[in-house]
């Protein structure tokens, strides 16, 4: 069940991001407003958690992730989990890719506060 929907405390998230010092951030900004964060470090490693752990709630990626990049990982995600919500992050001084309709884009920089909302908007 959706954290969404009320059935526990905390949303369970994946973040990906081939930047680690942006991924910590992400990762800490959503683990301090009380949400079960899994970080990967690349798109392998983030498609291996979104197989493995079916109650997760919300995918977090970028664009650049090494051999499976962040259009790869949500295409694979898209076939595995249709109605999994997906975040996907543009860092600043990158051009945004084209990424499927159902798939919200947001622009680097953004504070804490706009990410929670982001989030938050997404699965509620």
């Amino acid at each position: 069940m959706s954290a969404a929907a009320g059935h526990r405390d905390g949303w369970r998230i994946i973040a990906t991001d081939d930047n680690t010092t942006k991924l910590s951030t992400i990762v800490q900004t959503l683990r301090d407003a009380g949400h079960c964060l899994f970080a990967a470090y690349d798109g392998r490693s983030a498609f291996e958690l979104i197989s493995l752990l079916p109650d997760i709630d919300l995918l977090i990626t970028n664009t650049r992730l090494g051999a499976v990049d962040g259009l790869e990982l949500m295409r694979r995600t898209r076939a595995l989990r249709p109605d999994m919500p997906i975040l996907h992050v543009v860092h600043s001084g990158e051009t945004p890719i084209p990424v499927p309709h159902d798939v919200l884009t947001v622009q680097e920089p953004f504070t804490p506060n706009q990410l929670l909302l982001v989030v938050g908007s997404l699965l509620a």
